[in-house]
């Protein structure tokens, strides 16, 4: 699959990420290039570097976590989450929302947002792969970002 310039012009242009396992993604790019080329950074990248590799560990952390999900749940049963999310936000709109159910029902947007974008992931591909696979093939990087 050949990369497309527009899509690629896409992610350096814009400030916004299309999605999180996108930004995480290039979040973990940038780091580990960063990494890679230690002479080229700032003095202050180099003050932090502890801080950053631990960042880094974060981040593939976070990845695998997702991936986990990911390769191991259908799509019927993110679809259920998401009306079982429904079902409570419905009941925070009807009733009222105190401040700490403005919090829930906030990180129950968001958590229905999120997946709703793995399961428009899912219809692109089976199974996601290592996080270092995604830097290697930038094609199917690509796959994510769309």
């Amino acid at each position: 699959m050949p990369l497309d310039a527009k899509k690629l012009k896409a992610l350096f242009v814009k400030k916004q990420n299309h999605s999180t396992l996108a930004g995480l993604l290039m979040e973990y790019a940038i780091l580990k290039r960063k990494f890679e080329e230690p002479d080229g950074q700032s003095w202050y990248f180099k003050q932090g570097i502890s801080s950053r590799k631990k960042r880094l560990s974060n981040l593939i952390k976070q990845f695998n976590a997702i991936k986990s999900t990911f390769n191991t749940t259908t799509i019927d049963t993110f679809l259920e989450k998401i009306n079982e999310n429904n079902s409570v936000c419905l009941h925070y709109e009807k009733r009222g929302i105190n401040t700490i159910q403005q919090i829930h029902y906030s990180k129950l947007k968001t958590e229905n947002a999120f997946l709703h974008e793995l399961i428009g992931l899912k219809s692109k591909m089976n199974q996601l792969k290592v996080i270092d696979h995604y830097l290697s093939y930038p094609e199917e990087f690509l796959t994510i970002m769309d």
